[in-house]
């Protein structure tokens, strides 16, 4: 029987049971475009600088805060992510930060394949994220454990799970330096969905019931990419919204918080990806932060 969906006639097609990924075989099937055929340009270019530690960001308030600690942005890459900051003072980085692809999933997903390819093969994952429980406020840092699969992306590298975990030896790290450097902060799950628009009560609270700290749209798909990859990834957030605060969702009164919470989870990074090396911290004027979206 022939089914026509554009003329209304789904009879069929909603009695026909459906799994997810569609494709019963997806797991199992031949990649049709690959990364290494997409930056193939970059793998032939010697001078091109690919340090084996990347940072991957999402918020426009990174820019600042990388100039503020000598680095400079290097055009020429791949897109989606076209550029990478690199420190000044050095010919031989060991290590770069990636940002300004947007955000979800998707996006994060093909600069991951990207850079991995590349040769990168440590991660840290930082961002802001929505907060679920009440005694978390604006501004805290957030250490991830686990990534609830609720987006799309990783149930096409992996068969559906309920959670995606991060590398517990880049983990440890990042808590051991977070414990060191005296940073107050919280460690549990996150909520990884596609959909900032359909984040619904229902689930929240089921979610924070479930002990579930925080609410993003990258970490799952990430782990389980990385675990696909063989490479290393740890995620940190820290809060620019609440999902539940009075009942209701709320962003951050003060954007500096969030300023200063990406700051503080940035100065984390890089001490564990390149604990040898120093800093030096200029202060950053306020008009500097133009962002007033909680997402960004």
């Amino acid at each position: 029987m022939s089914v026509d969906p554009a003329n209304g006639d789904t009879g069929v097609m909603e009695s026909t049971p459906t799994t997810f990924p569609n494709h019963p075989a997806k797991h199992q099937g031949t990649p049709l475009i690959r990364p290494e055929s997409v930056v193939r340009r970059l793998l032939d270019d010697p001078s091109l600088i690919v340090p084996k530690s990347v940072i991957l960001g999402y918020s426009t308030r990174l820019h600042a805060l990388l100039e503020a600690r000598g680095f400079h942005n290097v055009a020429g890459y791949s897109t989606p992510w076209r550029s990478m900051w690199l420190p000044t003072n050095t010919d031989a980085p060991q290590v770069g930060v990636v940002e300004g692809f947007g955000y979800g999933a998707p996006g994060a997903a093909i600069v991951l394949e990207e850079l991995a390819t590349l040769g990168v093969r440590r991660f840290i994952n930082i961002g802001l994220a929505g907060a679920l429980p009440n005694d978390v406020d604006f501004g805290d840092l957030v250490l991830c454990s686990a990534a609830i699969r609720d987006e799309g992306v990783s149930h096409h590298y992996l068969p559906s799970a309920r959670y995606a975990l991060p590398s517990p030896t880049l983990t440890d790290e990042v808590r051991r330096v977070l414990a060191k450097r005296g940073e107050s902060f919280r460690e549990g799950m996150t909520w990884t969905l596609d959909a900032i628009y359909r984040e619904t009560l229902e689930e929240a609270l089921a979610y924070r019931g479930e002990g579930v700290v925080t609410v993003e749209m990258e970490a799952a798909a990430l782990f389980t990419i990385a675990q696909v990859r063989g490479v290393e990834i740890a995620s940190l957030f820290t809060v620019s919204d609440h999902l539940l605060a009075q009942s209701e969702w709320r962003a951050a009164p003060d954007k500096q918080l969030l300023t200063n919470g990406l700051a503080r989870i940035l100065d984390v990074a890089l001490a564990v990806l390149t604990p040898d090396v120093r800093y030096e911290v200029r202060p950053i004027a306020s008009h500097e932060d133009e962002s007033e979206s909680p997402f960004a």
